[in-house]
This record gives C-alpha cells, sequence and structure tokens, in this order.
C-alpha cells in the first residue's frame, strides 16, 4: 500500500464528568457531527469497551452486594486492567485505521475517583498510566 493510500492515524477523545454532567448526551452529539462529515467513529466506555472491561464493570458495580468490598487498591488495578485490554482491543486498532475514538471516561476518572475519591496516591496512578498507556502515546 502506498503511503498516500494509508489512513490517517486516528485521534482519541475522552468524556469526563460526574454522573449526569451530560457525558453520553455529548458522546452522541459528536459521534452525529463526526459521520456528518464523513470521520470514521468508534464509540466506547470505560469501563467497559471489551467482554473483559464489562465483565470488571459488573464487578465493580455489584460491591454493594459482595460480602467484602473491593479494596480501593483492588478497584484501581481492575480499572487499569480493564483499560489495558481496552486500549489494545479496540482503542489502539481503531486509530491504526483512522477511526476517531470517543470514550465515555478514561484515565481521568482514576486521578477523580480513586484518587480524590479513594484518596489513594497520585503518584500511584500515574505509574500505572504510563506503564499501561504506553503504547498509545
Amino acid at each position: 500500500m502506498k503511503e498516500k493510500d494509508q489512513p490517517k492515524p486516528g485521534l482519541l477523545i475522552t468524556l469526563e464528568g460526574i454522573e449526569g454532567a451530560g457525558k453520553s448526551t455529548q458522546l452522541k452529539f459528536i459521534e452525529a457531527y463526526l459521520k456528518q462529515n464523513a470521520i470514521p467513529v468508534k464509540t466506547t466506555r470505560e469501563p467497559g469497551g471489551t467482554p473483559l472491561g464489562e465483565s470488571i464493570r459488573h464487578l465493580v458495580l455489584q460491591q454493594g452486594t459482595q460480602q467484602a468490598p473491593i479494596t480501593k487498591e483492588a478497584e484501581l488495578l481492575l480499572f487499569f486492567a480493564a483499560r489495558a485490554q481496552h486500549i489494545e482491543q479496540v482503542i489502539k486498532p481503531a486509530l491504526q485505521q483512522g477511526q476517531w475514538v470517543i470514550c465515555d471516561r478514561f484515565t481521568e476518572t482514576s486521578y477523580a475517583y480513586q484518587g480524590g475519591g479513594r484518596g489513594l496516591n497520585s503518584q500511584v496512578i500515574e505509574q500505572l498510566e504510563q506503564w499501561i498507556q504506553k503504547a498509545t502515546r
């Protein structure tokens, strides 16, 4: 394939915010706009986006029904495990094909919820971010 025939790399757009802030509404708006302008787009979410990510999402959301709640450290590691899978199976391939990826939440959520909300050290989150996301930079 000639260089000029190869698709331009896509872009990753992440939407962040608290529950009810309008992320889903904005995601639909951005997706429609990109499609109207013939820009290939993939929408996804975190945690989720892959079978493993959806399983982790279900596990974490069911915390209140478990005998022992998930520790804040385990929760952070679960989210980064889901993110690693998400990057490799969904985000990187879509970007390489020239698609724009719109993701409902991403790493910033870990800083807010596990860092600010659960009191985990932001340096730990940053180390995980650098390790897991190294291939997308």
